[in-house]
């Protein structure tokens, strides 16, 4: 009884494992996905997951590419996800990115923009909400001034490949 049950554990951490290799290949396949993930994990010194995702781009319709996500709060961030995108933004202009108008857009606890080089594209999006209760529904968002370890972001770059 105990070696099937240590086989079937070794089985099953085989397969994880096998999964892991397979999305990790599926990242590597779309062009430049692996290098902007180090890249945006070193600008946010933070790390990232990436895999294979369905990416909405401003006046394109979804496509086939590559999501690189990461997740923390204001203590590994940053209280102003302003800073946290002119990060990213220095970054990708940096490594040769347009900054693309089109794609921008703010709000009071988010931005998003947007970035064309060749055919591909990057959608960027740094958000974060706060746990209820620590805002009032009532007042301005700018009124809040929440903790660091209030604020929970979430942060994505969405790559296109060229078509």
């Amino acid at each position: 009884m105990r070696i099937f049950i240590g086989l079937a554990a070794f089985a099953a951490i085989g397969l994880a494992l096998a999964g892991g290799r397979a999305a990790e290949a599926q990242t590597a396949a779309v062009p430049g996905c692996v290098a902007l993930e180090a890249a945006a994990e070193t600008a946010l010194g933070a790390s990232a997951s990436a895999g294979p995702a369905s990416i909405g781009y401003p006046g394109m319709a979804s496509a086939n590419g590559c999501q690189i996500a990461f997740a923390g709060d204001g203590t590994t961030f940053g209280t102003s996800f302003q800073a946290v995108a002119a990060k990213l933004d220095a970054m990708m202009t940096g490594r040769g990115w347009t900054r693309d108008p089109n794609a921008d857009a703010d709000g009071s606890t988010g931005t998003a923009a947007g970035y064309i080089m060749g055919g591909e594209r990057v959608a960027v999006s740094v958000n974060y909400t706060t746990p209820k209760g620590v805002c009032r529904e009532d007042t301005p968002t700018a009124s809040c001034h929440p903790t660091p370890a209030q604020m929970s972001y979430t942060i994505t770059l969405g790559l296109v490949p060229a078509s």
